[in-house]
C-alpha cells in the first residue's frame, strides 16, 4: 500500500517486524498505513494547529500528560485518531502517542511487550476473545467499576473473562459479519447473478476463470485472512450443530477427526486452489492487496468481513461493491464473530490514571462518534450513535444479523487456547491450500488442541 506523510501532531510508531501472528480474524477499516514493517517513530510534541488556543491545557502540575496507545495497523484509522488526539489534547491536556503495529505481528508484539514489562499505556485487541491469549488477569487492570459500564448497550457478561472481571473497554459493538465481498460490475459484465446455492457459486467461479478473470483473491501473506473461508465452510457444514460441536471440542468430548463435516469443509476449500479459482500468488497477497484488487475489478470476489467493505467503500467510493453469504452446503447465513474491539490497560503502565481518563473520555458520544464515523460499526453504548453505516452493511444487518441468520465462528472457541490459532491453525490452513494431506492436517489440529489445552490450563484437557 502507498505511504503518506502523517498529519502534524500525531505520533505514529510502526513497530518493527518480528514474529508472524495475528489473533482472531477481526480487523477494521484502515487509512494511510505503512505496511513496510520498518521501525518509524515521530514526535508528538507539536500539536495540530486545529487545536487553537487550547493546545497548552495541562493538568494541575502545569505539565502536559502523555499516554502511549498501541493499535493494530488495520484498526488504525488516521483521520479519526488524529481528530480524537487533537481534541483530547485541547480539552484534557493529554497527549496521545499511537504505536501502530503491523497486522502480521500483532499478537507476538503484544505478548513480547507484556512479558518484558515495557508496555504502552493502552492496548487495543479483540475482547473477550484475546483475554485468553494475553492472560488478562495477570497482565491487565480490571475495569469492573468504570463509569462507562452502566452505559453499555450490550450485556456486560459478554465482555467478562472467566474469572468474572472485565479487562477491556469496548469501542465497537458486536457485529463481525463475514462472507463474500464482490464487485458488482464484474458480475454484470460476465452476466452473473449472486449465487444462492454452492453449485451456483462454483459455476460463477468457473465462468470467471474461463473468461480470464480471478474469481477469488486470497491474501495468504496476512495469514489471519486465510482462516475465514475454512471457518465459513465448517460453520455452514455444521449449520445448526455449530455451537454444540464447538462446545464439545472445548470440553474435550470430541476431536476434529470425529467431525466428518470438518474433513469435507477442508476438502472443499482445497478444491478452490486445485481448480484454479484463486490467484496463483495467494501466498504473497496481502489484505490490502485483496481490497485493492476487488475494488479495481482485478478480482471478482474476496472472502472477508464487514471491515473490508467499509474500507473499500471509503478508499474507492466509485467501486460497486456488494456482499453475500458464501452458500456452502446451501446455507443462507453469514458467519459472525463474538468479539468487540476493546482497549485494555496493562498493569505495568506507568500512567494508569491518565489512561483510564483517556478511555472514559473516548467512550463519550462526542469522541467515540468520531471513531464510528470513520469506522461505521455497531455502537457499544446506549448514548453513542452508530453513524455512517454504509448501504451494503445496512442491508446485511437488516436481512441477516438482525434476524439472527448467522452462524458462530470456531475462532471464538479456539481463542480460549491461547496462541493455538496463530501457531497451528493458520499455518495448517495454508498447508491445505497448497495441497497438503487433509487427514494429516486434521491430526495437527487435534494434537494442537491437546497440547495447548493442557498448557493453557483448559480444565477438560488436564
Amino acid at each position: 500500500m502507498k505511504n503518506k506523510a502523517m498529519k502534524k501532531g500525531l505520533s505514529f510508531i510502526l513497530a518493527a517486524a518480528m514474529i508472524t501472528g495475528l489473533a482472531g480474524c477481526g480487523v477494521s477499516g484502515s487509512e494511510e498505513k505503512d505496511s513496510s514493517g520498518a521501525g518509524n517513530t515521530t514526535s508528538n510534541t507539536e500539536s495540530s494547529a486545529d487545536a487553537g488556543e487550547n493546545n497548552n491545557i495541562a493538568d494541575n502540575t502545569g505539565e502536559t500528560r502523555k499516554v502511549t496507545y498501541m493499535v493494530g495497523q488495520s484498526n488504525y484509522i488516521e483521520s479519526a485518531f488524529t481528530k480524537i488526539a487533537d481534541k483530547m489534547k485541547a480539552e484534557k491536556g493529554i497527549e496521545i502517542e499511537f504505536q501502530v503495529t503491523p497486522d502480521s505481528q500483532g499478537t507476538n508484539l503484544t505478548q513480547t511487550k507484556l512479558a518484558s514489562g515495557e508496555v504502552p499505556d493502552i492496548m487495543q485487541f479483540n475482547i473477550p476473545e484475546n483475554y485468553y491469549i494475553y492472560d488478562a488477569a495477570k497482565n491487565f487492570i480490571t475495569m469492573d467499576d468504570q463509569p462507562w459500564i452502566e452505559r453499555l448497550a450490550l450485556d456486560k457478561s459478554e465482555i467478562t473473562y472467566t474469572d468474572g472481571h472485565i479487562y477491556g473497554m469496548p469501542i465497537t459493538g458486536f457485529s463481525g459479519v463475514m462472507g463474500v465481498i464482490y464487485n458488482k460490475e464484474v458480475f454484470k459484465e460476465n452476466n452473473l447473478e449472486v449465487p444462492k446455492t454452492y453449485d451456483e457459486f462454483l459455476k460463477v467461479c468457473e465462468t470467471l476463470k474461463t473468461n480470464g478473470q480471478t474469481p477469488i483473491y486470497i491474501s495468504g501473506n496476512d495469514n489471519w485472512t486465510i482462516q475465514i473461508a475454512p471457518m465459513i465452510f465448517l460453520a455452514n457444514a455444521l449449520d445448526d450443530k455449530a455451537s454444540e460441536t464447538y462446545d464439545k471440542l472445548y470440553n474435550n468430548e470430541q476431536s476434529f477427526a470425529d467431525i466428518p463435516e470438518f474433513k469435507e469443509a477442508l476438502q472443499s476449500y482445497q478444491d478452490w486452489f486445485t481448480n484454479g479459482y484463486t490467484n496463483t500468488d495467494y501466498t504473497v497477497g496481502t489484505f490490502e492487496d485483496s481490497k485493492d484488487k476487488v475494488a479495481h475489478k482485478e478480482a471478482a470476489m474476496i472472502i472477508s468481513g464487514e471491515y473490508a467493505v467499509t474500507d473499500i467503500m471509503t478508499k474507492w467510493p466509485d467501486a460497486q461493491i456488494g456482499m453475500f453469504p458464501l452458500p456452502y452446503n446451501n446455507v443462507d447465513k453469514f458467519l459472525t464473530s463474538k468479539y468487540v474491539f476493546g482497549e485494555a490497560i496493562p498493569k505495568d503502565s506507568k500512567n494508569i490514571d491518565t489512561a483510564l481518563e483517556v478511555l472514559n473520555t473516548l467512550s463519550q458520544p462526542e469522541y467515540l462518534e468520531i471513531y464510528l464515523s470513520a469506522n461505521p460499526l455497531n455502537s457499544p453504548y446506549k448514548d453513542v450513535e452508530s453513524v455512517n453505516i454504509n448501504s451494503v452493511l445496512k442491508e446485511v444487518y437488516a436481512d441477516y444479523f438482525d434476524s439472527n441468520k448467522v452462524l458462530p465462528q470456531i475462532a471464538d472457541m479456539i481463542g480460549k487456547f491461547g496462541s493455538l490459532n496463530n501457531d497451528v491453525f493458520f499455518p495448517v490452513y495454508t498447508q491445505v491450500a497448497q495441497g497438503g494431506d487433509i487427514d494429516e492436517a486434521i491430526e495437527q489440529f487435534d494434537s494442537g488442541m491437546q497440547e495447548y489445552g493442557k498448557n493453557i490450563g483448559v480444565e477438560a484437557f488436564q
